[in-house]
């Protein structure tokens, strides 16, 4: 098939070649021409075997295409996948945990999070609080002293409005969402404590990235000029509650 091309390439092997691909491949079942009117090898192809050798010859170029179709978007797909993994990575880099005795950046002040209060949810910053000495309380729904000392918490509180803000914060560690936090406070356990309705940071990633802890209750004291100043693991605004290294008189 000296004239037949197909997909840019010729078939060397010649017309008794592709009848024997036709034969076999395309009408395996049917011989194309009967046995007692073989053609012989010099002869052209009719009509009818052109048509199911071109067919054929179209199958297999969709099948190459379809094939580098898939490995083009399964490529493009994996690329994707870890520019995204490698974009997340770079963000959690930049939010660097602070140490003692480190200002606050402004990012602490301006960064908007998810407050549940009241029952419902609100998006605020903590900029309001600017000046204030702010307390951040990282609890979870299982740690009982947690919610214990709300109550001598929630005095000083009412106490110092303008000079102390101390905000609860249930993070993304504690994998409580919105649902099983509003099932929290909505159950009987938690009235029984008699703490009023629940008002804490939700689904929090950033603070707790900027602020990493290991057991709960923790808390961060975060001076008025926005220095973090010391990190506990006990309330100190307790007035019944005597330092360890203070001695008894």
């Amino acid at each position: 098939m000296k004239n037949f091309y197909w997909a840019g390439s010729e078939m060397p092997q010649g017309q008794s070649y592709a009848r024997l691909i036709i034969q076999n491949k395309i009408t395996p079942k049917t011989n194309l021409l009967p046995s007692e009117h073989e053609e012989s090898e010099g002869e052209e192809l009719t009509s009818d075997e052109k048509n199911s050798y071109a067919s054929y010859l179209a199958s297999i170029i969709y099948d190459y295409q379809l094939k580098y179709v898939s490995i083009f978007l399964l490529t493009f797909l994996s690329m994707l996948k870890f520019d995204f993994a490698y974009a997340q990575e770079t963000t959690k880099s930049e939010i660097v945990p602070l140490q003692i005795g480190q200002k606050v950046p402004e990012e602490f002040w301006t960064k908007e999070h998810l407050f549940y209060i009241n029952c419902d949810t609100v998006r605020k910053s903590l900029e309001e609080h600017k000046g204030k000495m702010v307390v951040l309380d990282f609890w979870m729904t299982g740690c009982m002293p947690c919610l214990l000392h709300q109550k001598e918490i929630n005095r000083f509180k009412e106490k110092y409005p303008d000079e102390l803000y101390i905000v609860m914060i249930n993070s993304l560690k504690t994998k409580e969402n919105y649902k099983k936090i509003h099932s929290f406070a909505s159950s009987d356990r938690y009235k029984s404590l008699n703490l009023g309705m629940l008002n804490s940071i939700i689904e929090d990633n950033y603070l707790q990235m900027m602020f990493p802890y290991r057991s709960y209750p923790s808390y961060f004291w975060i001076n008025e000029s926005g220095i973090l100043q010391t990190h506990t693991y006990r309330n100190l605004l307790d007035p019944n509650y005597q330092p360890p290294f203070i001695l008894n008189k």
